[in-house]
């Protein structure tokens, strides 16, 4: 049976796709920044998941987890890059983002995990998001999202690529957005979208140079799920964002550079 890795598995779509590919038999390798975190949602599910560290800003925390793969599995078939971050926004103070920086600096995650408790606070009072524009984002905000939703699945990548030549069929899926099509960009939460349609884009060029390698990427969009990110009053349930990345993972036969929704191929 295939092997698949799953980057943000621990939560939301990504365990929700490593629930479905693991009751299917499939060998799941759940990766959580969280270690312990990982390990309590990997035993929600069968003897098959596996979880893993996995930190996508972090070259070190992939490359351990490359060596460890190919050590215990051999191999690698699917890689679904999951694991990302919401719209940000830390507003106007530049020394907060001054001193995210400096945090930053040493250490992206205690940074990352400032941001977010900055988010939190916005999004509880009604300050930033929406109302922030591609003309007044902070660059920074705009940095710390690439990094996870962009750069992360980037390094993924060519990390792991050579684990996805040993397969016969080996596979590339992009959890990407329909915030990042061209045609619907607004500068509505700048950063979210512009890191989708970098991610978009990316999967169109790795399509291109590994297609005579037997590898195929595709980007697919969930739509508005349910989720931690998603929030309770998205209209979708996780089950239906997870189903075009499943689909797309065990699908005989497939394209290579397309962008899907509900198993349709959409525009860029």
């Amino acid at each position: 049976m295939k092997t698949v890795l799953v980057t943000g598995g621990n939560r939301g779509i990504g365990f929700e796709i490593a629930r479905q590919l693991g009751e299917l038999g499939w060998t799941v390798i759940l990766g959580s920044r969280d270690l312990q975190k990982g390990i309590a949602a990997a035993g929600k599910l069968g003897k098959n998941v596996h979880a893993r560290q996995l930190d996508v800003t972090r070259e070190d925390s992939m490359l351990n987890l490359f060596n460890n793969i190919n050590t215990e599995f051999g191999g690698l078939d699917v890689l679904i890059n999951n694991a990302g971050v919401g719209a940000n926004s830390t507003g106007d103070d530049p020394g907060l983002l001054v001193r995210i920086k400096k945090i930053m600096e040493k250490d992206f995650t205690a940074a990352w995990k400032l941001l977010q408790g900055i988010k939190t606070i916005m999004r509880k009072t009604g300050m930033g998001g929406q109302g922030i524009g591609a003309k007044d984002v902070s660059l920074m905000s705009v940095r710390y999202v690439m990094e996870t939703n962009f750069y992360g699945p980037w390094r993924m990548i060519q990390v792991f690529l050579p684990l996805l030549l040993k397969s016969t069929d080996g596979r590339i899926i992009n959890l990407s957005s329909g915030m990042g099509e061209l045609k619907s960009l607004s500068g509505l939460y700048p950063d979210y979208s512009l890191s989708k349609s970098s991610l978009n884009a990316l999967t169109i060029m790795l399509s291109n140079e590994l297609k005579e390698k037997g590898i195929k990427i595709n980007a697919m969009c969930p739509g508005w799920v349910r989720t931690d990110m998603g929030g309770p009053n998205a209209p979708r349930h996780v089950g239906e964002g997870a189903d075009t990345a499943v689909w797309l993972a065990t699908e005989k036969e497939i394209p290579t550079g397309k962008f899907f929704r509900d198993r349709k191929e959409i525009d860029w």
